[in-house]
């Protein structure tokens, strides 16, 4: 099964990388944390798009 593929939108770019299928939701906040102390700020705005469902899914940052 393919990986869940990610892309986050920063102020002054757009990453995208892998997460495994059993990632957590802490694991994938801290990893977009950690992003964030490398770039302006948390991201603006992050696409999910999951292995198994083949649906892109979008989540705004909204300031948490």
């Amino acid at each position: 099964m393919p990986a869940n593929q990610v892309m986050a939108l920063f102020a002054d770019r757009a990453l995208s990388f892998s997460l495994s299928k059993d990632v957590t939701f802490a694991e994938f906040a801290d990893r977009l944390d950690r992003l964030g102390e490398w770039h302006t700020g948390m991201p603006t705005a992050v696409y999910l798009k999951f292995g198994a469902a083949r649906q892109t899914v979008r989540v705004l940052q909204s300031g948490i």
